[in-house]
């Protein structure tokens, strides 16, 4: 299995029906800020093909040494195939330390959601926050990156050097204020 990464707007209608299809509503930006900002050098999105056939996209944010892999998923007829563990290894070569927010384990889904990243070469940073009333949990590819509250808002903040979009980014989650907590100091 030998996967391509592509921007290309060729694509542009199934990364969209993909991407509203597999984030709930509060978890996503509107599309087009997405579109816009990767047509700059700090923030790729991405189609993934498997010899041509579209089984994929990804939306990755470039965080000075590390990338913010803010939104992955597999085409659903596709899912459990070994594409998305093949991505990530792909994605880990390519840009080195990835970092991600995945939803509070709480049920079935999320808790499946973070065991795959777990199996698939992240982990735990034991660090956790709220945004716009959704709990999640900082899992990272490089146990040397430290998570930060600045590196955090960067995943926002360098999304885009126009500040007109940066004002509709800030607007739609909370891009200004992280505050990271500890895990292990919250349950004791």
């Amino acid at each position: 299995m030998t996967l391509k990464y592509i921007k290309n707007e060729e694509y542009k209608n199934k990364i969209e029906k993909l991407y509203l299809e597999s984030f709930p509503e509060e978890e996503r930006f509107p599309f087009w800020i997405l579109e816009e900002c990767s047509k700059e050098d700090n923030s790729d999105l991405l189609a993934i093909l498997d010899n041509d056939k579209f089984i994929g996209m990804c939306y990755l944010v470039n965080c000075n040494n590390a990338y913010y892999l803010m939104y992955l998923a597999v085409v659903p007829e596709l899912r459990n195939q070994n594409y998305g563990s093949k991505i990530l290894t792909d994605l880990k070569e390519k840009y080195k330390a990835l970092f991600l927010s995945v939803d509070e384990p709480i049920d079935d889904i999320s808790i499946r959601r973070k065991n795959f990243y777990l199996r698939n070469g992240f982990y735990d940073t034991n660090k956790y926050y709220e945004d716009t009333g959704v709990n999640y949990e900082v899992l990272c590819t490089n146990s040397e990156y430290e998570i930060t509250n600045d590196n955090m808002k960067m995943r926002y903040t360098n999304m885009t050097n126009n500040s007109e979009l940066s004002n509709v980014i800030a607007n739609t989650f909370n891009a200004d204020f992280v505050n990271l907590k500890d895990k292990n100091k919250h349950l004791k």
